[in-house]
């Protein structure tokens, strides 16, 4: 199986640029480059992680910007803030582009349960797909507690009122925080999933590394791998869900041995 490691698991301590040298020397060969700012989609600070990427010999299929500071904008019906989020968009992809990034992990609108837009969220959806497409990136829309996205009616329903395509993340421990089951999703994202955003679990914490909880990973492995043979496996947790880096390269050995 693919497993990789999202750079985001080393937030707020180590620069991105610098995660990539530990990511590799723990044997990772796949890793998921997370933009914490906008000066980090764009020049040398940009130039310095594909740098690293090469000279670390690492494979970028995902990248995942910061969302919450834009993404909720581009489906503002004000068009003036929406074309200027569509800029930071643009800047995301083509920086996707520049790291040979495939697929562009995506948050999507804050959670509103009073309006459900299908048809709105559709076609802005169509729109950034589009746009997507012209640095040869696609949109990975993931199911976040805190978004619209964490709705699996919602999500069936946009993509049914969709005209390009559109692929799709599953992370663990948002599913677990929406109250959801892996399956509710992965029967709508069908297979169109491409990533899955890995973490461990028990009674007292959501989200942990793979191999320190409890969580049963059979289903998300064995389902995933069923409906797409090339989706990949991403650990992603945050800087307090563990103590010492070392605990990251235990947790993937122990992948390694699951498989």
């Amino acid at each position: 199986m693919n497993f990789g490691i999202s750079t985001a698991c080393f937030y707020p301590e180590v620069l991105t640029e610098d995660t990539l040298q530990i990511i590799s020397s723990m044997g990772f060969k796949l890793c998921e480059v997370f933009f914490e700012s906008s000066t980090e989609m764009s020049g040398e600070i940009l130039f310095k992680i594909d740098e690293n990427i090469k000279k670390y010999n690492l494979s970028i299929n995902t990248i995942h910007p910061f969302p919450a500071s834009f993404e909720p904008f581009l489906f503002d019906v004000y068009d003036r803030r929406r074309e200027e989020m569509e800029e930071k968009f643009r800047l995301a992809c083509s920086a996707a582009k520049k790291l040979g990034a495939r697929y562009y992990i995506f948050h999507g609108q804050r959670n509103n349960k009073q309006i459900k837009d299908v048809k709105w969220t559709a076609k802005v959806m169509d729109d950034l797909c589009k746009i997507a497409s012209e640095y040869d990136v696609n949109i990975a829309w993931e199911n976040v507690s805190w978004c619209m996205g964490n709705d699996p009616k919602f999500i069936q329903s946009v993509k049914e009122n969709m005209k390009e395509e559109i692929y799709f993340t599953l992370d663990v421990k948002q599913a677990i925080r929406s109250g959801r089951s892996i399956d509710e999703y992965l029967n709508v994202f069908n297979n169109r999933i491409v990533n899955v955003h890995i973490s461990d679990s028990n009674e007292y914490c959501d989200c942990l590394l793979p191999g320190y909880g409890t969580f049963d990973f059979k289903e998300v492995f064995n389902k995933s791998k069923s409906l797409n043979k090339d989706c990949q496996f991403i650990i992603e947790v945050y800087r307090d869900n563990y103590g010492e880096f070392d605990e990251i390269k235990k947790s993937y050995e122990f992948l390694i041995n699951w498989r």
